[in-house]
């Protein structure tokens, strides 16, 4: 018997959206049926694009819930209506797969979580990352007990003159953040799943902003706009955990340092990996060698649908639907990392270390 396709639409259909429609187009089991956008030259060239018809395509989000029959919501709006669209389908009945970061904050983040609680929906968060072939590696490695017992990670999430230069990036009030919680929110929650989601208890950090809010400056995306730049430059913060374990974060958008770098480092008491690039630090005769693993890619061969890490994503969060099963990067694990961001911001305002509920 041939499994149900999913009904899905796709609420905000700027740039993101791209990645999570080219996924469910290749899933055999999903069909978009449905896109909403307050844009309409958005809705139109999407939905000509991708074969969503006139009747399937709304400037209203909840009239689109309402009326579509669906059974699943891909949410890649700007971040200030991550919270109120999220809750809105999970009450409604609808599972929903929500771009990275969850909310604005962990107070929202926290609502998010609460709305997919006992209504029978689930809630997968868009941290694409888990689903790439070096973390999938690194995974495993440590989950086979190779490194020992983890007690460090370094957090790296760092453009010289990244911040982009189109949409809402630079708005504090849009996007709760700047290159800590676009790019860093990536980073900071990898860690978190390799080191098997230890429980955050405080935060100490500092944020800056001294190059994007001035004018001249160009960066990687061209020129932003430094009028409506309110979000940190940079943003740096030592976490502590329930386990003696810490982590150590520096995220940037604008910053003076020597080169752009977004990565990871786990350090376990019998050995440390890293990625990119993927590198082992393993001891042996008493000697700490450098370990480059090599054809990584192959561990998911045969993949007959060639997918990168976006639409591995995509395919999780449907076949765990349709099986009945929770989905991966569930709202409680990505919670965490929104209580991490909080803290960095709160620490920072003042002065001192926050503790973590």
């Amino acid at each position: 018997m041939a499994k149900k396709k999913l009904r899905i639409g796709v609420v905000g259909v700027g740039a993101i959206s791209g990645v999570h429609i080219t996924g469910y187009e290749k899933y055999p089991n999903a069909e978009i049926v449905a896109f909403a956008d307050v844009v309409e030259a958005n809705l139109k060239s999407k939905g000509e694009a991708h074969g969503v018809p006139v009747e399937g395509r709304f400037t209203d989000y909840k009239k689109m819930i309402k009326t579509m029959n669906l059974d699943a919501v891909s949410i890649t709006t700007p971040n200030f209506m991550h919270a109120p669209v999220a809750i809105h389908c999970l009450k409604a009945g609808v599972h929903v797969l929500c771009e990275k970061p969850m909310a604005m904050n962990a107070v929202e983040g926290q609502k998010v979580c609460d709305a997919a609680k006992g209504g029978g929906v689930e809630l997968q968060i868009g941290l694409h990352e888990h689903f790439d072939t070096d973390t999938i590696f690194a995974k495993k490695v440590i989950d086979d007990g190779r490194l020992g017992n983890i007690y460090y990670s370094r957090v790296r999430a760092v453009r010289r003159r990244g911040c982009p230069s189109w949409g809402v990036f630079g708005q504090m009030d849009k996007q709760g953040g700047g290159g800590v919680i676009d790019i860093g929110v990536h980073e900071i929650d990898r860690a978190l799943y390799l080191m098997g989601y230890p429980k955050p208890v405080s935060v100490s950090g500092s944020i800056y902003r001294t190059i994007g809010n001035k004018p001249g400056h160009v960066g990687m995306f061209g020129k932003w706009d430094h009028k409506t730049y309110t979000v940190e430059d940079f943003a740096t913060g030592l976490v502590k955990f329930d386990n003696g374990a810490t982590m150590n974060i520096e995220c940037s958008f604008n910053v003076n340092l020597d080169k752009n770098d977004q990565s990871i480092h786990i350090v376990g008491d019998k050995g440390g990996i890293g990625t990119p690039p993927l590198v082992m630090q393993m001891e042996m005769d008493g000697i700490l060698m450098d370990c480059k693993p090599e054809h990584v890619d192959a561990m998911l061969s045969p993949d007959p649908h060639n997918l990168f890490a976006h639409q591995r994503e995509i395919f999780s969060f449907c076949d765990n639907i349709l099986a009945g099963k929770p989905v991966h990067n569930a709202g409680d694990d990505a919670l965490l990392t929104q209580k991490i961001i909080d803290g960095i911001f709160k620490s920072s305002e003042t002065g001192k270390e926050v503790i973590i509920k």
